[in-house]
């Protein structure tokens, strides 16, 4: 018999088994094919929904950079990345997205609705009519006015007559006929105000009166800390029981007591010149533990009297103050501060007479005392006091001694004696021309004939010689100016020398447009008495609007478009300061624009930060990353609190829905009611009326343009 041949392949069983196993294969491969068409979509819409997610953040950081990007000189960048992930192995390759920027679209406007003037320009100018023309005289101050200039007044030549009263002046100088100080009166300096003097055709002070700077100079040093002036007293080591320096300035300040003392104060000024100071404070004392260091004393003041005849029976005092003791707890240490320096005292004149009976001092104040085992402050230095005279006897009782060094464990140092000098000399009358230190012009209101007035350039010709002037510009939709912006909020225009051109477009207190009235005060200022700032031109140019004038507009939009395979394509907006969400169900703000509503006693207030976008325009297609540049352009302040009767904002938009609903929701939650306010869709404009009713709308608009660069 013949023998078969065992071929697997040939075998029933066999061809069975191979059958088993290509249909299981095809059965795994149809199931998983089956498994990944159903699941590789909803993956790449999970990428797309999380790519979307990114170009939010995205766009909302955009927001964020451009918000910030205010006022300041840099630019910022963010990389967008255009298509979301692929998913591995067996997704397909995404297909890229669409940006695109627009400078010129999506403009955003805001108007005051009142009528064309019908075009044309004017100006103001004065002295075209004179100064006098255009002066208000009842709130003008300290200045002269002609029809060719402006300049500070003349000081008014005033008695100065204290009769059994106390008056203090602050440091400066003062323009008198006559001085009289009588019945046990006191003149006082304010502290730390400078020296005080007075210049008078005669000054008397009698016996029993007085002129009183002490403790009038640089304040002293805090506990540890050093004091202040030229001649400051040094303070004492840290952590310490040890003495602060008294002050010098007449002489050197006395060193304060311990290892860690103050240095005292430095000698300054000098003993001949016609010229006088005020004393110096001293240092404070240290602490050690839990004690605390005495304060040092202030330095007394100035004072000097400049007269063709002076007569003084009185007192004239300028000590420098004492220094504190330190204090603690039972036996714990601490130290003394030092003395103040004693001031100065000047008296210049003709005729002048100061018998013994009066007296003259500038004493330095003694240091303070150490608390337990501390150490006591330095004493300060005297001051300086000098008399000029070419007539009459001078022979006063005076001191400048120095203060004495604190107790403590050692003692502070003594401070050295000041000094005193007499001279003899021809008096040389001071200076007849004396101007006010400051004052200002404030011009009449002037009406410019329509509210459709819109403001350009205000200049203004001024003669300085290192005085200042600075103008101030405001407007109003009133005669009475009653919503104007105050003087003292209004911006200082500052002037130098010549031809001055300022934009009042750019000025918060003025508004670009529909202010039919306009006012400015002109501020003088000069540290020379004999010399003032003189005005002698200023000129408003305007022109008239044939429509209702827009206050400031803006316009621009960064816009992404999605292409995506399975989740919903959207759109996401940066436009006018806000981002935007949109797909074909509708939209809505992922962030609000930088836009306030709010009211106060029945005013609408508006707050708007306008965004303009510039640059050229751009459109990209496709899926890499892409890098969004902003760039900062130019800030302008238009309106600071103004008041308008009524104001529109127009706003043409790709998304009005999103605008009008966000602008219902706002002003619903402002406290507003509808009879503030309309909103109305037209189209792509969405307009927003606000009504005044009589009491105006008040509007903070500023704009920044941005450079943007894809």
């Amino acid at each position: 018999m013949k023998k078969k041949n065992k071929n697997f392949l040939q075998s029933e069983d066999a061809q069975s088994t191979v059958i088993g196993v290509v249909l299981i294969i095809g059965i795994l491969i149809a199931t998983s094919s089956i498994y990944f068409s159903i699941q590789v979509p909803e993956w790449t819409k999970d990428y797309e929904s999380l790519h979307t997610a990114n170009v939010e953040d995205d766009f909302s950081e955009q927001k964020t950079l451009i918000d910030g990007i205010k006022g300041e000189i840099f630019e910022r960048t963010i990389n967008l990345k255009m298509c979301p992930e692929e998913v591995p192995i067996y997704g397909i390759s995404p297909p890229g997205s669409n940006l695109d920027f627009e400078p010129g679209a999506e403009k955003f406007e805001v108007i005051v609705p009142v009528g064309g003037g019908g075009g044309g320009s004017g100006s103001w100018t004065i002295p075209n009519s004179g100064f006098t023309d255009y002066y208000d005289g009842d709130n003008s101050n300290k200045v002269s006015v002609s029809d060719d200039e402006v300049t500070l007044s003349l000081l008014t030549a005033e008695n100065l007559i204290l009769d059994e009263e106390y008056r203090a002046l602050s440091g400066g100088s003062y323009y008198y006929d006559e001085v009289i100080i009588t019945n046990n009166s006191v003149l006082s300096v304010t502290p730390a105000s400078g020296v005080l003097k007075i210049f008078a055709n005669n000054i008397i002070v009698e016996s029993g009166s007085i002129i009183d700077a002490d403790g009038c100079g640089a304040p002293g040093g805090k506990s540890e800390s050093h004091g202040s002036g030229i001649g400051k007293g040094k303070k004492a080591g840290p952590n310490s029981d040890d003495g602060g320096g008294g002050a010098g300035y007449g002489n050197e300040g006395g060193d304060g007591g311990g290892t860690y003392g103050g240095d005292g104060g430095l000698m300054y000024g000098d003993e001949t010149s016609v010229i006088i100071k005020a004393g110096s404070g001293g240092g404070g004392g240290g602490n050690e533990y839990d004690g605390t260091g005495g304060a040092g004393g202030a330095g007394g003041g100035g004072i000097w009297l400049d007269a063709e005849e002076i007569n003084i029976y009185g007192t004239i005092s300028a000590n420098g103050v004492a220094g504190e003791s330190g204090t603690a707890p039972g036996s714990k240490d601490a130290g003394g501060g030092g003395g103040g320096s004693g001031g100065g005292i000047l008296i210049r004149g003709k005729d002048v007479t100061i018998p013994g009976t009066a007296t003259l001092s500038a004493n330095g104040g003694d240091g303070g005392d150490g608390h337990d085992s501390g150490d006591g402050g330095g004493g300060g230095a005297g001051g300086r006091i000098k008399i000029f005279y070419e007539l009459g006897t001078v022979s006063p009782g005076w001191s400048v001694v120095g203060g004495q060094g604190g107790w403590g464990s050692p003692y502070g140092e003594d401070g050295y004696t000041g000094t005193y000098y007499v001279e003899q000399t021809a008096y040389v009358t001071s200076p007849e021309i004396a101007y006010y230190s400051s004052g200002y012009f404030v011009s009449t209101v002037h009406d410019t004939g329509d509210s459709s007035v819109g403001y350009g350039e205000m200049t203004w010709d001024a003669t300085l010689a290192g005085q200042d002037l600075v103008m101030k510009v405001r407007t109003d939709w009133t005669e009475n100016m009653a919503s104007a912006t105050s003087w003292d909020d209004c911006p200082e225009l500052s002037s130098d020398s010549g031809e001055n051109v300022i934009d009042l477009s750019g000025v918060g207190s003025v508004s670009p447009v529909a202010h039919r009235y306009i006012q400015y005060r002109a501020e003088l200022s000069t540290d020379d008495e004999s010399e003032t700032p003189t005005l002698t031109r200023t000129k408003v140019n305007y022109s008239f609007s044939t429509q209702s004038p827009t206050v400031a507009d803006a316009s621009g939009s960064i816009k992404f478009r999605s292409n995506y395979l399975y989740y919903p394509n959207q759109e996401i907006v940066y436009e006018h300061g806000a981002v935007i969400k949109y797909q074909n169900e509708g939209g809505f703000m992922l962030q609000a624009p930088p836009i306030l509503i709010s009211n106060e006693s029945g005013i609408p207030i508006i707050e708007i930060s306008l965004v303009d976008l510039t640059g050229a325009n751009y459109s990209y297609s496709g899926g890499t990353t892409t890098s969004v540049k902003n760039r900062f352009k130019t800030y302008t302040l238009f309106a600071d609190g103004l008041k308008y009767p009524g104001l529109t904002i127009n706003l043409t938009t790709d998304y009005p829905s999103v605008w009008s609903n966000w602008f219902d929701k706002t002003l619903e939650e402002s406290g507003l009611d509808d009879s503030y306010f309309d909103v109305s869709v037209t189209g792509k404009n969405v307009e927003v009326d606000f009504y005044g009713k009589g009491d105006g709308v008040e509007l903070y608009l500023e704009k920044t343009a941005v450079e943007v660069e894809i």
